[in-house]
């Protein structure tokens, strides 16, 4: 027994000695796997290798349904995209196949697992060089078959008695790195289970490009642009109205929420760069910063009315806008905060920086953001509900706008999720159009779009809801309120059958109004404690005014104090609770920092 031992031993160390000597006499470099032209081993119908066309070789890698299992592809461009991957990612395949090729006697007890010597061609002809090729493979997953394609390379051996024959693992091939066409975008589409990667043509040679240039993207990119730009002039129309005084509260945050859909919209125009590789991280930058600005602007609109108009509080809140802007000011931190971490941590995912929007990888990191989207959106979708029996008549507008979204970036997250290993660059740049005009085209239309028909109207939605129904009150009830104003009221000549119940309850409404007022703004000039109470950090001023509201007021005090009381004067609100009621009819011009309670 022990003597098989030491035979075994002997004969091992005997194979491996011979083998290393065979390896150490072949110089340590890269061999030409061919010496001859790539379309002199195929027959007669390819002997040209510009003949055969990418889409040719594309069309025999869908089709797999109508070829046989084991079925082989040989093409010229393909053997030279196999090739090329090898050279480029598993050199020493090469070395070994091309070794055992040239001594296939001293390794046939050594040859692995992929790989076998057999007698006949595996083509219809004979080969003198190596050829590498696609060999369809059947197999069964559960009750499923599945075909796919696997690299095969054929080696002549040196005796010509044997072909040796070498199955690889599928790997994408890579036609955008044999191209001088550096100005044309590489894509990827996937045929038969393998990625191929190919640029558009540029010159007449077809062999190893898509010949068909990318129809349609060039419009859907010039829409978004032009759409960006429209958004960007916009932003001086929010300025000029908000300097005309119309409505300045309405006005609040509109060029944030412009500059977010300008941001939006330029997702599309990273097309147009096709030299930068890095196109993924800036889509992703570009939709975190273009939401955050775009949807915070909005929701903190919904916060504001829903601060300012609740009942149930014995003050007024009044969140100025600079509150607004230290708010989406922290959100916007928030965001890029992420962002660069999320940049500092994929340093090391080289997909994501080869990689060509709009076919990007999906990282756990994208599933991050969407979970933040989405978990903003629901606290919009909180607040909306909220702020459901408040009498802002922005308010279907600004949750029509939160829940858009909320349902269209789900959808397309899930459809983007769905096709991720197989959609084409325009499938899922069409996505992105369809889920960006959906949502932020619809959003700005319902959103802006009244505002503008108000004011050219010559009212505001504000106005229209202080003047109520008195426009189209009954004649006689507009010479009741003259008389009732002057205090001369005969009810003779009031002919009240004739009158429609609607107008009289709101004449009586508008009375009792006015009356309430006068009530109040007494109550107000005899009680200066009763303040109001306002969003945000107090400055010092505000608080020596709050510390001297316990002082009567005297025609000779200070400047501060005759400000509060100019201000208690002017207030134009009731800040009782449960009920607010406005305090005047006629058209009033606001300031920035004053509220109006319907």
């Amino acid at each position: 027994m022990l003597f098989l031992l030491l035979l075994l031993l002997l004969l091992s160390t005997f194979s491996s000695t011979v083998v290393s000597v065979l390896v150490s006499a072949i110089p340590i470099t890269t061999p030409t796997t061919s010496t001859q032209s790539p379309s002199s081993i195929f027959p007669n119908n390819f002997k040209n290798a510009h003949a055969v066309t990418f889409s040719t070789l594309l069309t025999q890698l869908e089709h797999i349904e109508d070829q046989n299992c084991e079925s082989l592809l040989a093409l010229p461009n393909l053997h030279l995209l196999i090739e090329h991957e090898l050279k480029q990612n598993n050199p020493q395949i090469l070395f070994l196949a091309q070794l055992i090729a040239q001594n296939p006697h001293s390794h046939l007890l050594h040859l692995p697992a992929n790989a076998s010597l057999i007698l006949d061609s595996p083509l219809a002809y004979n080969l003198s060089t190596p050829l590498f090729v696609l060999q369809l493979h059947c197999s069964q997953v559960g009750n499923d078959p599945l075909q796919q394609w696997i690299p095969l390379l054929i080696y002549p051996t040196s005796t010509f008695e044997f072909y040796l024959t070498v199955r690889l693992r599928p790997f994408d091939l890579n036609a955008c790195t044999l191209m001088q066409c550096t100005n044309a975008k590489c894509t990827w589409t996937r045929h038969g289970g393998i990625r191929v990667y190919a640029r558009t043509c540029c010159t007449n040679d077809t062999s190893l490009c898509r010949d068909t240039a990318e129809q349609n993207r060039g419009i859907l990119v010039l829409l978004n642009g032009l759409c960006s730009t429209v958004c960007i002039l916009l932003i001086s129309v929010v300025v000029r109205e908000r300097r005309r005084h119309h409505e300045v509260r309405g006005w609040a945050l509109m060029e944030i929420f412009f500059l977010g859909a300008s941001i939006l919209y330029s997702i599309l125009l990273l097309d147009w760069f096709n030299s930068i590789t890095s196109t993924c991280c800036i889509a992703i930058w570009l939709r975190q910063i273009g939401f955050s600005t775009f949807y915070g602007s909005i929701v903190l609109k919904i916060y504001r009315n829903l601060q300012e108009y609740r009942v149930r509080q014995a003050h007024h809140v009044i969140v100025k806008e600079e509150d607004l802007m230290k708010y989406l000011a922290c959100l916007l931190a928030l965001t890029v905060t992420g962002l660069i971490a999320w940049t500092l941590g994929s340093f090391a995912d080289q997909e994501l920086w080869k990689s060509s929007w709009p076919q990007c990888p999906i990282q756990a990191w994208c599933l991050v953001w969407q979970a933040y989207e989405s978990l903003f959106l629901i606290y919009g979708m909180r607040l909306c509900y909220k702020a459901r029996n408040s009498k802002w008549l922005e308010w279907w507008q600004f949750t029509v706008a939160v829940y858009l979204e909320a349902i269209v970036t789900l959808l397309a997250n899930f459809l983007r999720y769905s096709i991720r290993y197989w959609a084409h660059s325009d499938t899922l740049m069409t996505i992105t159009f369809v889920q960006l005009h959906l949502t932020v085209s619809i959003n700005i239309v319902i959103i802006i779009a009244p505002k503008f028909y108000l004011v050219s109207s010559g009212g505001t939605r504000r106005t229209q809801t202080l003047s109520g129904t008195g426009n189209k009150a009954h004649p006689s009830l507009a010479k009741l309120r003259d008389n009732l104003l002057n205090g001369t009221i005969d009810f003779a000549e009031v002919p009240i059958v004739d009158m429609n119940p609607e107008d009289i309850r709101a004449e009586l409404k508008r009375v009792y109004t006015q009356l309430r007022m006068y009530k109040l703004k007494n109550l107000y000039q005899d009680n200066p404690h009763i303040s109001r109470r306002k969003g945000g950090k107090k400055s010092s001023s505000d608080k020596v005014i709050i510390k001297n509201r316990r002082i009567s007021i005297s025609t000779s005090s200070p400047p501060k104090a005759k400000r509060m009381d100019e201000d208690e004067r002017n207030d134009l609100t009731v800040e009782s609770a449960p009920h607010n009621v406005f305090l005047s009819t006629y058209k009033l011009q606001l300031e920035p920092h004053q509220s109006i309670r319907v």
